[in-house]
């Protein structure tokens, strides 16, 4: 409502008080309202029968014929927007029906205001403009803001209007990194890409952990380098490279501290990173039919034949040590190995000879395994699950 408008509604109140004081001196004497300029006047009244129209629309609506209330869009997204924002948008609701349409808000999550006083009814044909204004505050995060309309529309008598988008991230650093799979002895190295979306560049300043022999390299690179990032619109990508000794097959997991220096702040900024890896087992075994868990499963075998199946061993690590076959069971298996044409991969054999005696090893409580390994150093060694079952042929 416009200053001209409140100021001619003030006169009115005024105006009923002095009635309600003397009901007779009211119909003898018309008063203009108090304030009310003449050139105004005109003015004043249609504004004030405006009001009381809308009024009795809204107590008759009931009677006359059915309100339609149309929303072109429920939704909107802003996409990206600054920290600390005042931001708004006017969604548009019209009435095509044939009555009144009447608006109230219900439940919102942020300051909502419906365009104009006077539009909480709409005359058929009429229009207005629901505006939801909120502070996106500082936290880089998806945020949601929504505001729930009632209408006397039957068909659409509640009307939900929601705003969502992201607030920009002053600086973007990953929680969780891989080191790359490698072998003992080997810098296992892992690369972390830092971004902001709203400074041209920054600065890692320096990075701790207790990882064993950690090393740091970090350096800025193009955005369009980093096509992975296209969705978060950065404004700048810091590339850190992290590299530490790989000492003992298996995984590992450790924590690094990265340490930020963002233009126009005087402290750090400290961000915890958790890293994980894994280190090649000193010897790894190969077979389209050996599984990861169960191991290498031998079915069912006859013992009126030879049976021969074939590995592939491969020894990660570059000291010259020699492998041989420490353990096996059955006793029944008769295991092998020889180099290859490979420097670092054998060939095992297991053979199972013509006439064995017949044995079980597909059982949770009784299977095989073959363990191979360097003689003088068991830490040099791995093994690997056999099940199955010889018997005698039955013909």
């Amino acid at each position: 409502m416009s200053v001209t408008a409140k100021f001619l509604l003030a006169g009115v109140l005024l105006a009923s008080v002095f009635g309600a004081m003397s009901t007779g001196l009211a119909t003898i004497v018309s008063y203009a309202p108090f304030g009310v300029a003449p050139s105004q006047r005109a003015d004043y009244e249609e504004q004030v029968a405006l009001i009381k129209r809308r009024e009795s629309l809204r107590r008759n609506s009931k009677e006359m014929g059915l309100p339609q209330a149309v929303v072109p869009a429920l939704s909107y997204d802003f996409g990206l927007v600054d920290p600390h924002t005042t931001a708004t948008h006017s969604f548009e609701i019209r009435n095509q029906g044939a009555g009144p349409l009447t608006l109230d808000v219900a439940e919102t999550t942020c300051k909502c205001t419906v365009g104009n006083a006077a539009s909480n009814v709409l005359l058929p044909g009429e229009s207005t403009t629901i505006d939801l204004t909120w502070n996106t505050g500082k936290k880089a995060e998806n945020y949601e803001q929504i505001a729930r309309v009632v209408t006397n529309d039957p068909t659409r008598k509640v009307i939900d209007l929601s705003v969502t988008g992201v607030v920009k991230s002053k600086l973007f650093v990953p929680e969780n990194g891989l080191f790359r799979t490698v072998d003992a002895g080997e810098q296992a190295t892992a690369t972390l890409f830092l971004h902001s979306q709203l400074h041209d560049e920054f600065a890692v300043v320096d990075v701790e952990s207790d990882l064993p022999g950690l090393q740091w390299e970090a350096k800025q690179v193009s955005v369009s380098s980093q096509p992975s990032l296209n969705d978060r619109s950065p404004a700048s990508v810091t590339e850190l490279q992290l590299n530490c000794l790989a000492q003992r097959a298996g995984k590992f997991s450790g924590e690094v501290k990265v340490q930020v220096l963002l233009p126009g702040q005087a402290e750090l900024s400290e961000h915890v990173v958790q890293l994980t890896g894994r280190v090649h087992a000193p010897i790894s075994f190969h077979s389209p039919m050996l599984h990861s868990k169960e191991g290498l499963d031998l079915g069912t075998l006859a013992n009126d034949a030879d049976h021969e199946f074939h590995l592939v061993v491969r020894k990660h690590f570059s000291e010259d040590r020699e492998l041989a076959v420490l353990n096996v069971e059955p006793k029944i298996l008769e295991v092998s190995i020889e180099p290859s044409h490979r420097e670092s991969d054998y060939r095992l054999t297991i053979r199972i000879p013509r006439g064995a005696e017949s044995e079980i090893f597909n059982l949770d409580q009784k299977r095989g395994y073959i363990q191979v390994g360097d003689p003088s150093n068991q830490e040099f060694s791995n093994w690997f699950p056999v099940i199955g079952a010889v018997v005698a042929n039955a013909n």
